[in-house]
């Protein structure tokens, strides 16, 4: 009986603003939770039917913006150009498809057009991280809020192109990456 006429006390002062307190209220942030966000970005493709494997898509850097890169490079007067030469009505995709194939070319142009969409990516980017050995990568005291995770990856015949929100919350975020959630996809011929 003790013990209830004491918690009915200070329940009572902490209602009241007595001594000095302040109530609890639901929308305070709960202190176990205020942790320091941190990412891990897991990146394979899975190969085969029956018996998927994962392989690692090591070695490849992405990019943590604070902005669409679609708009980034709409906004930088960056057209897409087509092979045809034809002039066609410019898809979303299309800027991200022209961006991979700057960087995944070899050729004097390409590499001057990958400098230039690097150089206004570089305005917007928060960070980036590069995956290991085994496709992975972690960061550690990140900012918490939407971002936008940009990074290409190659097989030996097709070019992935991801692209999409992450919500960073104040805890270990974890984002998979693979082909099956690639935003753009096109063989190394086109």
């Amino acid at each position: 009986m003790k013990k209830l006429v004491l918690y009915c006390f200070l329940i009572l002062c902490g209602q009241m603003n007595a001594f000095g307190s302040t109530a609890f209220s639901f929308d305070d942030v709960n202190p176990l939770t205020l942790l320091d966000p941190s990412l891990t970005l897991k990146a394979h493709f899975y190969s085969g039917d029956e018996d998927e494997i994962k392989l690692p898509i090591a070695e490849t850097e992405f990019y943590l913006l604070d902005e669409s890169l679609i708009n980034i490079l709409k906004r930088s007067k960056f057209k897409p150009e087509f092979p045809d030469g034809k002039l066609h009505k410019l898809k979303e995709s299309d800027y991200l498809t022209a961006a991979a194939k700057a960087f995944s070319s070899e050729d004097a142009e390409s590499a001057l057009i990958a400098l230039l969409i690097k150089a206004e990516i570089s305005k917007h980017k928060v960070l980036s991280l590069k995956t290991d050995y085994f496709g992975q990568a972690n960061l550690k005291e990140l900012k918490m809020g939407n971002f936008y995770i940009f990074g290409i990856g190659k097989t030996e015949d097709e070019i992935f192109v991801w692209h999409f929100v992450v919500d960073i919350k104040s805890c270990k975020n974890i984002i998979e990456i693979d082909q099956y959630n690639a935003e753009t996809v096109f063989s190394k011929d086109e």
